[in-house]
């Protein structure tokens, strides 16, 4: 009779992995067949960061300039 119960118990355990691999291979189908309208991460705009202008001006960039055809050798 202990054997019937084991048996019956891994039965059942496997019919059950069979059920889940199952809603699984359906939750992914769904999930694949549903068309995608953007393409990167999704934002909330009501988080999205704003642009806010600073009291003061930025500093003027020090860009290096190229002095080589002044110089006469």
């Amino acid at each position: 009779m202990s054997s019937q119960r084991s048996s019956f118990m891994k039965r059942q355990r496997e019919t059950d992995l069979k059920d889940k691999a199952r809603a699984k291979r359906e939750r992914r189908a769904v999930k694949s067949d549903t068309p995608t309208t953007t393409k990167g991460p999704t934002i909330a705009w009501d988080e999205a960061v704003r642009y806010v202008e600073s009291p003061m001006p930025p500093a003027s960039p020090t860009v290096p300039t190229d002095d080589s055809s002044s110089d006469s050798e």
